[in-house]
């Protein structure tokens, strides 16, 4: 990190700064502070400069794709599109719909509002001042496309995002009403759910989705907590009630809800009612399990979890898949054929080594992947581990394509050539020894460790819980 230079500190000395200083207007120079002050100020400034031309270089690269391979923005389910969006994630390290995110802001940015792009260049406001008002101006005529830009640009200079996004609403809305219907309809067909990690073994559970259907279900969540927090001896907070309400009727396949009318039934949960079983899959090391070791397990999906939660939750599974790995690094050295369930066991393999599609950048589950062969089976490619991949089904089509080349080293790790010829590699979430080596476990009682497989497999035929 820069230090303030020693002539700076001499014509920039710090002072005491007197009441009447105050009253006159006066103001201290703190030497060391405001050097770093105008520091981040200059950075500030970099940043913005920087960000105008990786916009234009990513509008410039959609064109040059355009002209070589004939991708077309106007059809996002192309292959073209697809590796081209495709290459712009990788480079940048993001997930896809961060890209096309980026692309389309690019692209308006160039094409739409180049008063905006200008004033980026210039730094006279930040990449969040410009992306919100393009962000904004989605569903208005073409013909008022100017008129919002004149109105609400000089305004970026002024305000902080927050508030400048609120105007540029305020401003579409009086431009054209109906844009607003628009804008509904297009991010309707966006609803999704989504599952974001947090810390402490927590996570964050979201469902986009029409605001009238928010603000309902909402209230269908925090009507039932009431209900419940009047009940005596509850000791729980609403907002922890509410949490619970919503957890129970998603995941709670064989209960119940609360009556909808005073006097009438209780009704079964949607999960109830659908035969929904969720499968939820963690990988306990033995000791863990066996509470000789607090060794964290892994919660497919979201990452690390406590010895104790991972315990509970493999005291109530119907079933266990024997995976030795070892102690020292997490290598996985052998796959077991017992489980409740028959497994295809090499595709579970591959689950448990990959979790994610493989492709650069995505973070699809690998439970909605498909497993490739990297050297197809048509050009003598081998069904082996060694050989094999998940990918979801569009990058399995980008792969499939050609022009993204894979190398599957054998060793989970994987390299992909991309149509201009630059390398991207992807490591599996789990090790796994190489081919052809014999490694062994090294656990401190074997026979012990015998004794608890033959527990799991007793579970296995039974039902019970080796706890």
């Amino acid at each position: 990190m820069d230090e303030a230079p020693s002539d700076f500190c001499r014509d920039y000395p710090e002072q005491e700064i007197s009441l009447d200083d105050v009253e006159n207007g006066g103001y201290p120079v703190i030497s060391q502070a405001r050097y770093f002050v105008e520091r981040i100020a200059e950075r500030s400034t970099m940043t913005r400069i920087f960000q105008a031309e990786q916009l234009e270089y990513v509008d410039a690269l959609r064109r040059q794709w355009a002209e070589d391979h004939g991708a077309d923005w106007r059809d996002p389910d192309s292959l073209e599109w697809r590796e081209f969006r495709a290459e712009v994630a990788a480079v940048l390290e993001v997930h896809e719909r961060s890209a096309q995110s980026t692309i389309e802001l690019a692209r308006n940015l160039v094409n739409v509002f180049p008063s905006t792009l200008a004033g980026l260049r210039g730094a006279d406001f930040s990449e969040r001042h410009a992306r919100i008002l393009v962000e904004q101006s989605v569903g208005l005529k073409t013909e008022l496309l100017a008129e919002y830009e004149a109105r609400l640009l000089p305004w970026a200079v002024e305000l902080i995002p927050s508030r400048f996004e609120r105007l540029a609403r305020q401003i579409r809305a009086e431009l054209d009403s109906e844009a607003m219907v628009e804008r509904h309809r297009v991010a309707v067909t966006e609803r999704r759910i989504a599952l974001e990690p947090a810390g402490d073994g927590m996570a964050w559970f979201g469902n986009y989705l029409a605001a009238e259907d928010g603000v309902a279900a909402m209230a269908v969540a925090t009507g039932i907590a009431k209900g419940l927090l009047k009940v005596e001896g509850e000791t729980r907070t609403l907002a922890q009630i509410e949490s619970d309400v919503v957890r129970d009727m998603l995941l709670d396949g064989w209960g119940t809800m609360p009556p909808l009318e005073p006097g009438s039934e209780t009704i079964p949960t949607p999960a109830a009612r659908r035969g929904v079983t969720p499968e939820i899959l963690v990988h306990v090391p033995v000791l863990t399990a066996m509470g000789v070791s607090d060794e964290p397990a892994d919660l497919e999906g979201y990452g690390p979890i406590d010895a104790e939660t991972a315990r509970r939750i493999a005291g109530t599974a119907p079933g266990w898949l024997r995976m030795l790995t070892d102690p020292e690094d997490g290598a996985i050295v052998s796959f077991g054929r017992t489980t409740y369930r028959v497994p295809k066991q090499l595709r579970r393999f591959l689950e448990a080594r990959d979790q994610v599609c493989r492709f650069v950048g995505c973070a699809r589950s690998a439970k909605h992947c498909q497993a490739d062969h990297a050297t197809p089976w048509s050009e003598d490619g081998e069904t082996v581990l060694a050989n094999l991949e998940l990918l979801c089904v569009s990058h399995h089509l980008v792969k499939e394509r050609r022009r993204w080349k894979i190398g599957n080293e054998g060793t989970g790790e994987i390299s992909w050539t991309s149509p201009t010829g630059r390398v991207y590699r992807t490591k599996p979430v789990r090790k796994f020894a190489p081919p052809g080596e014999k490694r062994m476990p090294r656990f401190t009682d074997p026979d012990l460790i015998e004794k608890w497989f033959e527990k799991i497999e007793e579970t296995n035929r039974t039902g019970h819980p080796p706890f």
